[in-house]
Protein backbone atom coordinates (compact mmCIF):
# COMPACT_ATOMS: atom_id res chain seq x y z
CA UNK A 1 0.00 0.00 0.00
CA UNK A 2 1.46 3.55 -0.61
CA UNK A 3 2.32 5.45 1.78
CA UNK A 4 -0.22 8.41 0.79
CA UNK A 5 -3.41 5.90 0.96
CA UNK A 6 -2.47 4.44 3.89
CA UNK A 7 -2.08 8.03 6.05
CA UNK A 8 -5.12 9.33 4.32
CA UNK A 9 -6.97 6.44 5.93
CA UNK A 10 -5.76 6.54 9.28
CA UNK A 11 -7.90 8.10 11.97
CA UNK A 12 -6.47 9.60 15.59
CA UNK A 13 -8.43 9.42 18.44
CA UNK A 14 -8.46 9.24 22.03
CA UNK A 15 -8.15 5.92 23.60
CA UNK A 16 -10.36 3.98 25.62
CA UNK A 17 -10.57 1.27 28.34
CA UNK A 18 -11.63 -1.11 25.88
CA UNK A 19 -8.26 -0.32 23.47
CA UNK A 20 -6.14 -1.60 26.21
CA UNK A 21 -5.17 -5.34 25.09
CA UNK A 22 -4.95 -3.82 21.72
CA UNK A 23 -2.83 -1.00 22.86
CA UNK A 24 -0.82 -3.75 25.12
CA UNK A 25 -0.36 -6.00 22.44
CA UNK A 26 0.93 -3.17 19.53
CA UNK A 27 3.74 -2.15 22.40
CA UNK A 28 4.67 -5.83 23.26
CA UNK A 29 5.02 -6.56 18.97
CA UNK A 30 6.92 -3.07 18.87
CA UNK A 31 9.63 -3.96 21.71
CA UNK A 32 10.53 -7.47 20.27
CA UNK A 33 11.16 -5.96 17.24
CA UNK A 34 13.96 -3.70 18.58
CA UNK A 35 17.53 -4.42 18.24
CA UNK A 36 18.43 -6.01 21.41
CA UNK A 37 18.63 -9.10 23.36
CA UNK A 38 15.17 -10.75 23.73
CA UNK A 39 15.61 -11.24 27.08
CA UNK A 40 16.14 -7.39 27.39
CA UNK A 41 12.55 -7.42 25.63
CA UNK A 42 10.84 -9.83 27.65
CA UNK A 43 11.47 -7.92 30.38
CA UNK A 44 10.79 -4.17 29.01
CA UNK A 45 7.43 -5.00 27.78
CA UNK A 46 5.26 -5.01 30.48
CA UNK A 47 7.10 -2.24 32.04
CA UNK A 48 6.12 0.00 28.91
CA UNK A 49 2.65 -1.67 28.73
CA UNK A 50 -0.55 1.06 30.02
CA UNK A 51 -3.06 0.74 32.11
CA UNK A 52 -6.73 1.81 33.40
CA UNK A 53 -4.52 4.37 35.69
CA UNK A 54 -2.59 5.66 32.60
CA UNK A 55 -5.67 6.68 31.10
CA UNK A 56 -6.18 8.67 33.72
CA UNK A 57 -3.41 10.63 34.26
CA UNK A 58 -2.02 10.54 30.82
CA UNK A 59 -3.64 11.74 27.20
CA UNK A 60 -3.42 8.32 25.21
CA UNK A 61 -4.09 8.43 21.46
CA UNK A 62 -4.08 5.98 19.30
CA UNK A 63 -4.02 5.26 15.73
CA UNK A 64 -6.90 2.79 13.49
CA UNK A 65 -6.91 1.44 10.47
CA UNK A 66 -10.29 -0.11 9.28
CA UNK A 67 -11.09 0.24 13.00
CA UNK A 68 -7.92 -1.40 14.24
CA UNK A 69 -5.42 0.01 16.76
CA UNK A 70 -2.08 0.28 14.50
CA UNK A 71 -0.26 2.95 16.84
CA UNK A 72 -0.29 4.56 20.17
CA UNK A 73 1.29 8.12 21.55
CA UNK A 74 0.93 9.48 25.16
CA UNK A 75 1.86 12.13 27.35
CA UNK A 76 1.57 13.64 30.17
CA UNK A 77 0.10 16.92 30.52
CA UNK A 78 1.67 17.90 33.79
CA UNK A 79 4.05 20.99 33.27
CA UNK A 80 6.72 19.47 35.30
CA UNK A 81 9.45 18.74 32.85
CA UNK A 82 12.37 21.19 33.09
CA UNK A 83 14.28 21.88 29.71
CA UNK A 84 16.21 24.67 28.69
CA UNK A 85 13.35 26.91 27.65
CA UNK A 86 11.26 26.20 30.41
CA UNK A 87 8.73 23.87 31.92
CA UNK A 88 6.58 21.48 29.57
CA UNK A 89 5.18 18.15 29.51
CA UNK A 90 6.59 14.70 29.04
CA UNK A 91 5.83 12.57 26.00
CA UNK A 92 5.01 9.45 27.14
CA UNK A 93 5.61 6.88 24.01
CA UNK A 94 5.16 6.10 20.76
CA UNK A 95 4.46 2.69 18.97
CA UNK A 96 3.60 1.85 16.11
CA UNK A 97 2.81 -2.07 14.62
CA UNK A 98 5.83 -3.02 12.94
CA UNK A 99 4.59 -4.10 9.72
CA UNK A 100 3.74 -0.84 8.75
CA UNK A 101 6.23 1.10 10.28
CA UNK A 102 8.06 3.82 7.68
CA UNK A 103 4.89 4.51 7.06
CA UNK A 104 4.27 7.67 8.45
CA UNK A 105 1.52 6.65 11.18
CA UNK A 106 4.44 7.61 13.95
CA UNK A 107 4.64 11.28 12.47
CA UNK A 108 0.63 11.37 12.48
CA UNK A 109 0.81 10.26 16.08
CA UNK A 110 3.37 12.75 17.03
CA UNK A 111 1.72 16.04 15.01
CA UNK A 112 -1.66 14.65 17.05
CA UNK A 113 0.23 14.64 20.64
CA UNK A 114 1.55 18.30 19.60
CA UNK A 115 -1.29 19.80 18.85
CA UNK A 116 -3.01 18.11 21.59
CA UNK A 117 -0.52 19.38 23.77
CA UNK A 118 -0.68 23.18 22.16
CA UNK A 119 -4.40 23.08 23.23
CA UNK A 120 -3.35 22.08 26.90
CA UNK A 121 -1.31 25.65 26.26
CA UNK A 122 1.94 23.27 27.08
CA UNK A 123 5.57 25.27 25.96
CA UNK A 124 7.15 21.80 24.74
CA UNK A 125 7.24 18.23 25.37
CA UNK A 126 10.15 16.53 26.68
CA UNK A 127 10.85 13.21 25.71
CA UNK A 128 13.13 10.51 27.08
CA UNK A 129 13.95 8.48 23.98
CA UNK A 130 14.66 4.66 23.95
CA UNK A 131 18.62 4.02 22.33
CA UNK A 132 16.48 2.18 19.65
CA UNK A 133 14.60 5.17 18.51
CA UNK A 134 17.22 8.18 19.15
CA UNK A 135 17.74 8.02 15.35
CA UNK A 136 14.00 8.68 15.00
CA UNK A 137 13.38 11.74 16.58
CA UNK A 138 16.75 13.63 15.24
CA UNK A 139 15.72 12.49 12.04
CA UNK A 140 12.32 14.66 12.76
CA UNK A 141 14.31 17.52 13.69
CA UNK A 142 13.72 17.51 17.32
CA UNK A 143 16.24 19.07 19.68
CA UNK A 144 18.26 17.03 21.51
CA UNK A 145 19.25 17.43 24.74
CA UNK A 146 22.46 17.69 26.12
CA UNK A 147 22.83 14.71 29.11
CA UNK A 148 24.89 16.07 32.35
CA UNK A 149 25.17 13.02 35.22
CA UNK A 150 22.63 11.43 36.62
CA UNK A 151 20.26 12.53 34.00
CA UNK A 152 18.31 10.02 31.18
CA UNK A 153 21.17 10.06 27.98
CA UNK A 154 18.81 10.45 25.24
CA UNK A 155 16.73 13.62 25.92
CA UNK A 156 14.55 15.77 23.18
CA UNK A 157 12.93 18.70 23.48
CA UNK A 158 10.04 19.42 21.22
CA UNK A 159 9.03 23.13 21.95
CA UNK A 160 5.56 24.18 21.08
CA UNK A 161 4.85 28.17 22.20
Amino acid sequence: MKKTLLISAIQIRSATASDLPKINSLIGLAVMNWPMAKRLKRLAVPVLRYDQADLMFLEVLVATFRGEVVGVAAWDTTTSQVSPTGQGGLFHGLYVLPLIQGQGVGEKLMAAVFDDARGHQVRGLLIKAQRVSKSYFSHHGIQALAANDGDYPWRYWKALA
